[in-house]
């Protein structure tokens, strides 16, 4: 009988030790949106000295894992990966509202699921996509691609 008490304290340790991680798990997942983590940034912090010409939504945060920024100021090209509180109607009106402010030209949108918006300056392109945030974090998820346009012409081809 003693042997069976045993066993059966050592199981109920066991599930407690189990359901406690669990828990610890789904918590901390569920406390940053499930994808927002410590390596991110808020955009006020980055935007002004890093990223220059390149207006952001001020409460949005850059996912640092997913960003890849070459360059700095207003000569930076990469890509980033942004989560924004707004949902993905107003941050297509703040894009297309701040961009030509700050020197952008549209040269495309497509309003769908996966929104899509093509930005020129003197110097660059931006191609910004817009789609629905996780469920339980941030409401819009932006990426943002910005390359240096290409000013030499093609090769020709010899026939």
């Amino acid at each position: 009988m003693h042997i069976k008490y045993h066993w059966s304290t050592k199981i109920k340790l066991f599930r407690l030790i189990i359901i406690t991680l669990i828990t610890f798990v789904v918590v901390a997942c569920a406390s940053n949106g499930g994808i927002i983590n410590s390596k991110s940034e808020s955009v006020s912090k980055l935007n002004a000295s890093m990223l220059g010409d390149l207006p952001l939504p001020k409460e949005a945060r850059i996912s640092n894992e997913n960003s890849l920024v070459l360059g700095e100021g207003e000569s930076w090209v990469g890509r980033l990966e942004i989560h924004a509180p707004t949902s993905t109607s107003d941050t297509i009106a703040f894009f297309i509202d701040q961009y030509p402010q700050a020197g952008w030209t549209l040269l495309s949108a497509s309003k769908s699921k996966n929104s899509i918006l093509v930005f020129t300056n003197t110097k660059k392109l931006a191609t910004v996509e817009i789609t629905d945030g996780p469920a339980l974090g941030m409401a819009s998820k932006i990426t943002v691609t910005v390359s240096p346009i290409n000013t030499n012409p093609a090769p020709q081809k010899k026939k």
